[in-house]
């Protein structure tokens, strides 16, 4: 009986000690993956990570510097500005404007760990289309104040705070939304948690839920599905103060009101083909799917660069 005892309070002990443990790596994770490091070379994507690194970066944590801009339209020989705006998370963001002729400003988001620098491909793009272009450093990122992100929950302001400059500082013209990954999903919440009205949008490579994001992290890794990514959204909940199992760009979408471009790639592991077929559902009639073969989660521009352009020159000349 004796022997019993100690027993069940031997597996008591390592029962606990587990959960400890598995939730103290939680915390870390979200919190390395949340606050950019002020220096150190970047993790490399989970699928090219040996058995050993994932291991290490398990127990670790990931290593993300803070996203620079290494280039600027000038490298592409674009004329541009530099401006600066206020947002509720960071005074002041910026921005980079490059004049167009058409009288339709398209204001580009970045993706997770990025910059603006990383939508130069795609602003080229709409250049040559003639189309002027504002590509937006989110707050953390770039040339932006502060560090750190939340994955497109305050991010969602930065996009309000975007249109509310572009409508006071060009009013005359109408206003088509870009947003890549998290930039996709920042620009889905600001509609549907921030009320704001483009007259069109366009998202890449969004993924439908955060918590979803988080199953298709550890499924690239080769690790467990659960109870894994819901601990990691509920330490990220705690430490953002944000409900993140709320955090679902397919329920923003239902607020969409305008016409919309889902561009997203049959191969991207990161937010699955099914993810973006759920926010293309939930817009109904108000949203054009087109999906690319072969193309995991990059900018499409760069994976299919003609197929890009072809899709998003014919929805513009539709819609306007």
């Amino acid at each position: 009986m004796r022997y019993l005892r100690r027993l069940v309070k031997l597996l008591s002990a390592v029962l606990l000690g587990a959960f400890i443990g598995v939730n103290g790596v939680a915390f870390m994770q979200v919190w390395a993956m949340t606050h950019f490091a002020e220096s150190g070379e970047r993790t490399a994507r989970p699928e090219r990570l040996s058995v050993f690194d994932k291991i290490t970066i398990l127990l670790s944590g990931v290593n993300i510097p803070r996203p620079q801009n290494r280039r600027t339209p000038a490298d592409l020989n674009l004329a541009y500005e530099t401006h600066h705006f206020a947002s509720p998370n960071a005074t002041p963001l910026e921005a980079w404007y490059i004049p167009g002729k058409a009288a339709l400003l398209i204001a580009l988001f970045h993706g997770y760990a990025a910059s603006k620098a990383s939508l130069l491909s795609a602003a080229q793009i709409f250049h040559e289309l003639g189309f002027p272009t504002l590509l937006v450093d989110f707050y953390g990122s770039g040339g932006s104040s502060g560090t750190g992100t939340t994955i497109g929950v305050k991010e969602a302001s930065d996009v309000a705070a975007a249109v509310d400059y572009v409508r006071r500082t060009w009013p005359n013209r109408k206003l088509v939304l870009y947003g890549i990954s998290m930039g996709g999903a920042a620009v889905l919440r600001a509609i549907g948690t921030e009320k704001i009205n483009p007259d069109a949008v366009i998202v890449e490579a969004t993924f439908d839920s955060l918590l979803n994001a988080g199953k298709s992290r550890f499924r690239t890794m080769g690790l467990p599905v659960s109870p894994f990514a819901e601990l990691l959204i509920f330490w990220g909940s705690v430490q953002t103060r944000s409900n993140l199992f709320l955090h679902n760009p397919a329920d923003y979408a239902r607020s969409v009101n305008c016409p919309t471009l889902i561009l997203h790639g049959e191969k991207d592991e990161r937010a699955t083909l099914d993810q973006a077929r759920a926010i293309a559902a939930a817009m109904e009639r108000n949203a054009r799917f087109v999906s690319f073969a072969g193309v995991p989660h990059v900018p499409i521009v760069e994976a299919r660069p003609l197929e890009w352009t072809r899709e998003v020159r014919d929805f513009l000349q539709g819609v306007f």
